[in-house]
């Protein structure tokens, strides 16, 4: 993956700071959710620039219908695959406060239990994390080539995009953790300065989500094109009315 045009690709674009700006109002306004889905559905439309070898601008913000529903259905994959995980974790969480609330009157045989308890609690909540560092880009991609809902359940396919590409999910991931603490190292120097550092501090704190978000978009892109059926192989992105 080319990880320097995924950075360099957003001021490449002339009108970079309007895109950027929307993206943050998205970002802010995100608690009321439809602009959450929206910023989302936003995403699978740079994935889809990418995958179709447009990689160094940022799409334009339009047909927001379609940026909404786009988002709407890729957030509502995710949250479907999680519903097992969340269920699980709640079944677990829920033997071991049961557990813990009788632990005064049973001794060291419960106490016990409830540290396994405990333990497997952290353990499932680790490997749940890993799943989904992987599994959303994945749904994300998925999407983004089929224009399609039921595709997000497509196991098969869904995880050959896991399998195929675990080194650059992992790689993108890190980059965006990478990209994250060196703008909060940047953001808590300037916010030494009163006043103007602080305006300057908040300014780039705002555009930092976004601008994050949109590099890996672009690193998911580069993904997506590797996969068959991408451009390199014949592929244009789709043109029903799911694309914005």
């Amino acid at each position: 993956m080319d990880v320097n045009k995924a950075f360099r690709f957003v001021l490449n674009d002339k009108q970079w700071i309007s895109k950027l700006l929307i993206g943050a109002v998205m970002s802010v306004l995100s608690f009321l959710i439809v602009p959450a889905l929206i910023l989302q559905g936003y995403l699978v439309k740079l994935v889809r620039q990418v995958m179709g070898g447009d990689d160094d601008r940022l799409p334009e913000w339009m047909d927001w219908g379609n940026l909404l529903r786009d988002g709407f259905f890729v957030t509502v994959g995710q949250l479907i695959w999680a519903l097992p995980m969340i269920l699980l974790l709640t079944i677990v969480g829920a033997v071991t406060g049961g557990l813990g609330s009788v632990l005064d009157s049973s001794g060291d045989m419960v106490a016990a239990a409830t540290t396994g308890a405990g333990l497997l609690m952290a353990c499932l909540v680790l490997l749940t994390v890993i799943a989904f560092l992987f599994l959303t880009p994945a749904l994300l991609i998925q999407y983004a080539r089929t224009d399609e809902f039921g595709s997000l359940f497509r196991f098969s396919e869904v995880f050959d995009i896991i399998r195929g590409n675990m080194a650059d999910i992992l790689i993108a991931f890190l980059v965006s953790v990478v990209a994250v603490l060196a703008i909060t190292v940047v953001t808590g120097v300037i916010s030494i300065v009163p006043c103007l550092g602080w305006i300057a501090a908040a300014l780039i704190g705002l555009a930092s989500g976004p601008y994050i978000q949109f590099v890996t978009g672009h690193l998911y892109g580069q993904i997506a094109a590797k996969l068959p059926g991408s451009k390199a192989a014949g592929y244009y992105p789709p043109s029903g009315p799911g694309v914005a």
